[in-house]
């Protein structure tokens, strides 16, 4: 395995892929991990450092994980943010799925219900289930569309009430905006796609060990 750590004072994208040509060009098919040192203490800084700066090499498929270094005097970040984070970013290159992938509209004057609040209420109490999309739309006129590839659909569809999806195909109608969520995770128990929470982070620890 190649632990990758570009210089100080080089460009990370640029030194990075010129040393995956090199490694390319002579057959050299190693594991590469991308060692990466930041000095932030901000979660969105980090986030945004290592989305433009690993992301993307990652999403071209040079390389095969990230190592995150906090360096500094600077209020450390917990083991198991840097983690969240790290995976957040596999996950988001395609390359591993340890928690649930959500889709979302941008919200505009046909929204139905507040998407901000119901798509951060969803994420709670469905956001540990891997390799299942959860799409929140706020109408129907767009929705089904923009949601196609999701395993799971929640869409407004007249004020108050909800339209929950299982593909592309409405399997509940109607449902009362207050009830909707708690029958979008019966919706996913009968599919046979739902995890407890408890035994979704056992099985999470021993991935990660």
């Amino acid at each position: 395995m190649i632990f990758l750590k570009i210089s100080d004072g080089l460009s990370q994208l640029h030194g990075s892929r010129r040393v995956f040509e090199i490694l390319k060009k002579n057959g050299i098919t190693t594991s590469v991990v991308h060692h990466f040192q930041t000095d932030t203490d901000d979660s969105n800084e980090l986030a945004l450092q290592i989305g433009t700066k690993i992301g993307s090499l990652l999403t071209d498929g040079d390389g095969d994980g990230v190592m995150v270094e906090q360096v500094g005097d600077k209020s450390p970040f917990t083991v198991d943010f840097i983690r969240t984070t790290s995976f957040s970013l596999l996950q988001g290159c395609r390359m591993r799925n340890t928690k649930t992938e959500f889709v979302s509209c941008p919200s505009c004057g046909r929204t139905l219900f507040d998407l901000q609040d119901t798509t951060a209420m969803i994420q709670e109490e469905t956001g540990h289930l891997p390799g299942v999309t959860v799409a929140v739309m706020g109408c129907i006129v767009n929705g089904p569309g923009e949601m196609a590839d999701a395993d799971f659909g929640y869409v407004g569809t007249l004020p108050g009430k909800i339209d929950l999806y299982y593909g592309k195909e409405v399997v509940r109608k109607s449902i009362p905006e207050e009830q909707a969520v708690d029958e979008l995770i019966e919706l996913i128990k009968e599919y046979d796609m739902w995890k407890e929470k408890e035994e979704e982070e056992e099985e999470a620890a021993v991935a990660a060990a």
